[in-house]
């Protein structure tokens, strides 16, 4: 008989939250609503280049920031490791990270430190590669996943980098392999 009532109450919570128990309705006609603010996806500017030019990438909760550059003169694509604001360089132990091109096989940067890195830490990692930078330029963008491991922490993060046309100025007269080599 318990089991019968405990039944029969919950299916009676049931039906009054599902009719309202009573309550009036809290709908308004549209011309009555207040218009939405529109989204943001940051409560915060950092511009979409980085300072040295190239595409940002958040980590974690922007606990970090991650500056692609894709550089025709060197021949290589650098990644800079930044802090919450995505301008202050921020050392890191890591001695690689791992960028995956949509569609592509993974390339690893490995760690390229610079004047003022204190020992044992990085703030730049570097893959030279002639034909890949080629071939980003070519397409004039780069996205993909980013994988980096900061301390004990490993971070994912979304690469949208749209390549700045007029930083590709040169002539591709030149014989270029039609895919990069696979590292």
């Amino acid at each position: 008989m318990a089991r019968f009532s405990l039944i029969v109450s919950v299916a009676i919570g049931v039906a009054c939250g599902s009719i309202g128990c009573g309550k009036t309705s809290e709908y308004a006609p549209v011309n009555q609503l207040k218009k939405a603010e529109p989204v943001t996806e940051h409560d915060h500017e950092h511009g979409e280049k980085g300072p040295h030019g190239g595409g940002l990438v958040e980590l974690g909760e922007e606990e970090y920031h991650a500056e692609i550059v894709v550089d025709h003169d060197s021949h290589a694509i650098t990644l800079y490791v930044l802090g919450k604001d995505a301008k202050t360089p921020e050392p890191v132990v890591a001695t690689e990270v791992t960028i995956t091109p949509e569609g592509k096989d993974a390339l690893t940067l490995k760690a390229a430190p610079q004047t003022g890195d204190a020992e044992g830490k990085t703030t730049k990692f570097e893959l030279v590669d002639d034909a890949l930078v080629h071939t980003l330029l070519d397409a004039g963008f780069l996205h993909g996943d980013l994988r980096i491991t900061i301390g004990d922490k490993p971070y994912l993060g979304h690469i949208d980098y749209h390549l700045d046309g007029s930083d590709h100025d040169h002539d591709h007269t030149e014989k270029q392999p039609a895919e990069p080599e696979k590292k």
